[in-house]
């Protein structure tokens, strides 16, 4: 089911942005930073923009890395699919920045990039797992710089001084990253391994493997096309692709009733996680957001109105400090000091701590049909 949420979630975007933003983007194409007449764009024509030879300079420095890398390396990865991974990446930036920008939502292209490298080209896990890594990356980077653009819009920061900070610790963060890694592996014993003593079982980079197996390995024809396991689930892109339609015109005929606040990409967006997720991911989430954006928001408007942006930052901001904290007080000194309470342990007592299927499978039988 989720990956069928998934499946809804591209299409209804493509319907969504088409029907809400149209006329939007065609305008904001059109227009220049001179144009705008708020007073942030008014004071950020006293610096100097960035030349689009920046950007284009960068990006051609950045193809010529990527082209090195799929082509000298054995990866499996031809060319003209990576042609595609960048344009995938490329046309679906613009509808996912303007989600991210009025919901905070960022949505991923892991699905979409996988079903379609899984067809184009079926048995190749490592080709899977490099075309989703440059349709995702290349997308999500992309909004991510477009954010920090415009926090530095609003702060009134130089347009040059933002794009140098961006490129700067881009490359900083890369090698950083690389380092880190590396140090990681050859000091921390069973690194990624299930019998890790820490904790450190890496299941992100678990996942990224069976993800490529799957996708790649298998391929989505053994799966989703007619007469396989999972061929309904491809009814998915017709249901995302109608929804958004009849509550856009609810929308425009009733401009001040509910109808206006539904987003049908944002709802398949989220309603996705929620199989993978357990009780306590959704319970923390859905109970920060009743009590400061309905309790809070309802009785405490003026403190809502001033503050509630700035404790959400608070709390991203705290979470990393506190992850700090605990490797360098708990985890590093003397082989590590646990701490035994309810709140550490309660996970493990649950059906998915202790890996416990709803179904086990009996001896002598399999999942998926008999052949394929």
């Amino acid at each position: 089911m989720s990956y069928g949420f998934a499946f809804a979630t591209f299409s209804s975007i493509v319907v969504h942005t088409f029907l809400w933003f149209r006329k939007d983007i065609a305008r904001q194409f059109k227009r220049t930073l001179k144009d705008e007449q708020d007073i942030h764009s008014h004071l950020m024509r006293n610096y100097t923009e960035v030349s689009w030879w920046w950007y284009l300079g960068t990006g051609v420095i950045s193809v010529v890395f990527i082209l090195t890398s799929v082509v000298i390396v054995p990866s499996q990865l031809p060319v003209w699919a990576l042609a595609l991974a960048l344009f995938l990446a490329a046309i679906f930036v613009l509808p996912l920045a303007i989600l991210v920008a009025i919901s905070n939502q960022n949505i991923s292209l892991n699905i979409m990039s996988q079903l379609i490298v899984g067809y184009i080209l079926p048995g190749r896990p490592i080709a899977a797992m490099l075309f989703k890594t440059f349709t995702f990356t290349t997308g999500f980077q992309s909004i991510t710089f477009l954010m920090d653009l415009k926090t530095g819009h609003y702060m009134k920061v130089p347009p040059r001084v933002m794009f140098m900070a961006q490129l700067i610790g881009a490359i900083i963060g890369t090698f950083l990253v690389i380092g880190i890694e590396e140090w990681l592996f050859s000091t921390i014993e069973d690194m990624c391994s299930l019998k890790q003593k820490n904790g450190f079982i890496c299941p992100g980079s678990h996942t990224f493997f069976a993800a490529s197996i799957i996708w790649g390995g298998v391929g989505p024809a053994k799966l989703f096309s007619p007469g396989r396991p999972y061929s309904p689930l491809l009814w998915f892109f017709l249901v995302g692709a109608v929804l958004p339609i009849p509550f856009y015109f609810l929308a425009k005929r009733f401009p001040l009733g509910i109808w206006r606040y539904i987003n049908i990409p944002i709802f398949f967006a989220m309603i996705q996680v929620i199989p993978l997720a357990s009780g306590m991911n959704l319970g923390s989430w859905i109970l920060t957001g009743f009590i400061f954006n309905y309790l809070v928001r309802r009785y405490r408007f003026n403190w809502w109105h001033k503050y509630n942006y700035i404790l959400s930052a608070a709390l991203d901001t705290g979470v990393a400090f506190m992850l700090l904290a605990l490797f360098f007080f708990l985890q590093l000194p003397k082989g590590g000091v646990y701490l035994d309470w309810w709140g550490n342990n309660v996970w493990a007592n649950t059906a998915d701590g202790m890996g416990m299927p709803l179904k086990p499978v009996l001896e002598g039988t399999k999942i998926g049909p008999s052949s394929w």
